[in-house]
Formats: C-alpha cells, structure tokens, sequence
C-alpha cells in the first residue's frame, strides 16, 4: 500500500490536545499490549532453570572447548616442522610426534655429532704428532697432544 499516492482521513496530529477520544483509547490499549508483553517475557526471564538444561547446556560446552584444544594441539604438532626429520635410528620415538620427543631426539643426534667431531680431533691432534715425530729430536707425541689421552692416544704412544 502506497500511503503517500492516498489521501488520508486522519488529520495530521502536532500536539496531544489535538488527539480525539477514540485515538486516545487506541493509543492506550497498544500501550496497555506492549506492557503485558514486556511483563511476560519478564516472567519467561525470571523462571528458575531446569537443571537438567543447565547441565546439558555445560556439557556442550565442556565438548566444544576440548574439540578446540584437540585442534589447537594438532595445529601446534603440525606447525613444528616435519616429524620424519626427527626420527631417530633406532625406531624407538617413531610413534611421538610431539615438540619434546622431537628435541629429544634432536639432542641425540647433537650429541652423537658432537662425540664423532671430537674423536676426528684427537685422530688429527695424534696424526699432527706422529709426522713431527722424526722432526723433532728426543720429543713424544704426548707433549704435541692437547687433549685428555684416550686409549687410542696411549696405544699409538706406545707403539712409537
């Protein structure tokens, strides 16, 4: 219905004073309607829970936040790099791929790295010593030996 196109009957209203009787009840009685829906969904609002909803409602929020942290867990795995990068030789951490299996895993082989580079320098240090054996007069290869003797060390000194 287009409200402009008409013509209206109703007098356009500027004041209150102007409002007949009959506008004056109708305005009441929508009032007096508006009141009791108000005051209905008041009641609705006050109503104690039941606590069997109450119970249900946490249960499905206890569900839904777990469902998240699983997801945050595997994004945060997932986010750590490759695990097949980390596994380790012996087989024995294959099925954790969680951040502390793989540092611990990454340690290993740090370790492992860090004994072999110091066995190649004792190797060295003992090879440098034998080829200035014949140079140097009256010395042994112990004093050019900068590190703790090994039992590699006692035996290459006590063949020369």
């Amino acid at each position: 219905m287009d409200l402009m196109g008409e013509e209206s009957a109703l007098p356009v209203v500027t004041d209150v004073l102007q409002l007949t009787e009959a506008h004056r009840a109708a305005v009441k009685v929508i009032r007096r309607m508006q009141y009791f829906v108000a005051r209905r969904k008041f009641q609705q609002a006050r109503k104690p829970y039941d606590v069997r909803d109450v119970i249900e409602q946490y249960s499905q929020g206890h569900l839904n936040m777990m469902v998240r942290i699983k997801e945050l867990q595997r994004r945060l795995d997932h986010s750590l790099g490759k695990p097949a990068f980390f596994l380790s030789e012996k087989g024995l951490d294959k099925g954790y791929y969680t951040a502390g299996a793989r540092l611990i895993r990454l340690e290993d082989k740090i370790t492992k790295i860090d004994q072999k580079l110091d066995d190649i320098l004792i190797l060295l240090k003992d090879q440098l010593a034998i080829q200035q054996l014949p140079h140097c007069s009256g010395s042994t290869p112990s004093t050019f030996s900068l590190s703790v003797p090994t039992p590699e060390t006692h035996a290459i000194s006590s063949e020369a």
